[in-house]
């Protein structure tokens, strides 16, 4: 609730204070009732936003993070911003379905999301996610994007943190299992299902084989109307597969990229230039900043 005109701004700074410290207090009390579940992988359902739900498993460390409730808050916000009815969104690396599922309900039924999953378990909780909000709009491939097409093995954490099974060593968890899975480059997969143009946002999020994903797209990315990209940087996990988040940069510019972070309280969009670290964030790659400041 907004304060009324004419409340003193140290007023205001001290029901700030307050309001703060309630919503500490609510987040404390929500998440000493998730770690008191027994981490057996079962689940529970929460809404992401009007209009959209997803199971979420006790256990798991990305299914925490969600159940916080703001969990990649600015990304989300860019989202709903940023995609209209109509619209094709590609989520490299979909996982649960935390982007996939909204963007499915924000471009409606004329609109389509393809979903990228290689892990079989995750795989399958991804299409109880669409399932339970009933997307028909949504195409899920099992199947990893890389600079090659044949099949890989993937390495996956055991111990809670399968949201960084990578196809390097991952950088988060203790206990590791493979699996094999398929990979294939988005040059190849695009032009065989006819998405080599019209795709308005993409998401990769690899666990550090950002780099192959983009090496593998260089044909459709270079185009002049290739999409809008949500891409994560992340240090040490570029490191465990042999790259640096510098070389995702610098390969971005090459095919005529500018990077940038987005305030979702302004709307705003400002020019993020090469840092010398990347513990953890997401940038927006863009070809035409006017059209996309249009949008959001």
């Amino acid at each position: 609730m907004a304060l009324p005109a004419g409340v003193s701004d140290k007023l205001r700074q001290r029901v700030r204070e307050q309001r703060s410290a309630r919503n500490a207090a609510r987040l404390a009390e929500r998440l000493a009732w998730w770690d008191a579940q027994p981490a057996d992988g079962s689940c529970t359902t929460v809404d992401l936003q009007p209009g959209v739900r997803m199971q979420i498993y006790f256990g798991g460390e990305l299914s925490r993070f969600i159940f916080q409730g703001d969990f990649e808050g600015e990304e989300r916000r860019f989202l709903n911003a940023f995609l209209r009815p109509g619209d094709t969104f590609v989520d490299i690396g979909a996982n649960l379905g935390l982007f996939s599922l909204i963007a499915a309900h924000l471009v409606g039924p004329s609109g389509r999301v393809h979903a990228f999953e290689p892990c079989a378990k995750t795989f399958e909780r991804l299409g109880r996610n669409v399932d339970l909000n009933r997307f028909k709009n949504v195409t899920l491939h099992d199947l990893a994007l890389s600079d090659s097409a044949g099949r890989q093995e993937m390495v996956m954490a055991v111990d809670g943190m399968d949201a960084w099974n990578s196809l390097a060593k991952p950088y988060m968890g203790g206990n590791y299992t493979t699996e094999t899975i398929s990979t294939d480059t988005w040059d190849a997969f695009a032009e065989a299902h006819g998405l080599g143009s019209g795709v308005t946002l993409m998401k990769i999020d690899v666990e550090g084989w950002e780099a192959p994903v983009l090496a593998g797209a260089r044909r459709m990315l270079s185009k002049p109307d290739a999409p809008v990209l949500q891409v994560e940087f992340t240090d040490d996990a570029a490191k465990a597969v042999g790259h640096s988040c510098a070389d995702v940069y610098r390969l971005l510019e090459e095919f005529g990229y500018k990077l940038y972070h987005y305030d979702a309280a302004q709307r705003k969009l400002t020019h993020d230039p090469l840092r010398a670290e990347y513990p953890y964030m997401n940038l927006f790659a863009i070809k035409d900043l006017a059209a996309v400041t249009q949008r959001i």
